[in-house]
């Protein structure tokens, strides 16, 4: 399959999932993830129509973000240090991996600094996995009112990562708890959050029809194995 095909593909099943869960196709956004991946794969994703893309890493976005097309926006999916908030805020319009308060307060405050509201999301570690960063449910519940007190952050909603599994149904509690906990943290905030950023190249049909908004896709965009050179912490 070719990246055409496989943009097309993917669009597809999204749109499919969407239907399946009786909601509009529209109303789920795919954010292709291209991290490790060149800015020449990034350009010919991005000439299939695709212009939000996400990385993981504050110094490969800073080295590769430059040399892709203007026109694309960018997302910060990965492990966020308080020391790289500057950076990230510079350079991304939306912090999907908001994972303390500290963290918050940091972006808070560099986003005052250069005159940015930031669009923020908290990541929340909903299956208790100790190799992943986010939240436990009821520390962000904890938080949640003095994040959204803070004057240059929004926050749009919530991210989290189902455990991976060969089998793609077991995953589904995992979504569905974290769509619960999301409109739990709306009904504290006294109004919905509009984004539930869950599902990845092998859950997101499922994640979808537990209530994701935005699937954050990689290898089912870009292919396999492709990873380029030169860009620092790339694998």
């Amino acid at each position: 399959m070719d990246l055409e095909e496989r943009v097309r593909s993917t669009r597809e099943r999204v749109m499919a999932a969407a239907v399946r869960s009786g909601r509009a196709p529209e109303s789920v956004t795919l954010v292709a993830v291209s991290k490790g991946r060149s800015p020449e794969d990034v350009r010919r994703v991005s000439d299939q129509g695709l212009t939000l893309f996400a990385e993981s890493k504050v110094q490969e976005a800073k080295a590769k973000i430059s040399m892709c097309p203007g026109r694309l926006r960018w997302h910060m999916i990965g492990h966020l240090q308080s020391n790289k908030a500057r950076d990230a805020a510079f350079l991304f319009e939306m912090i999907q991996s908001v994972d303390s308060l500290a963290l918050a307060e940091e972006l808070n405050k560099v986003a005052g600094k250069i005159g940015k509201t930031l669009k923020i999301l908290l990541e929340v570690n909903v299956a208790g996995e100790s190799t992943k960063f986010g939240y436990r449910p009821d520390s962000v519940l904890a938080d949640l009112p003095r994040i959204n007190a803070l004057a240059n952050l929004e926050i749009h909603g919530l991210m989290g990562m189902a455990p991976w599994t060969g089998e793609v149904e077991r995953v589904r509690p995992v979504f569905r708890n974290l769509k619960g906990l999301h409109d739990q943290c709306g009904g504290l905030l006294g109004a919905p959050m509009p984004v539930l950023s869950m599902g990845m190249s092998g859950d997101f049909e499922v994640a979808i029809e537990e209530g994701s908004t935005l699937v954050r896709i990689g290898t089912a965009l870009f292919g396999p194995g492709r990873f380029a050179t030169g860009f620092p912490n790339a694998r």
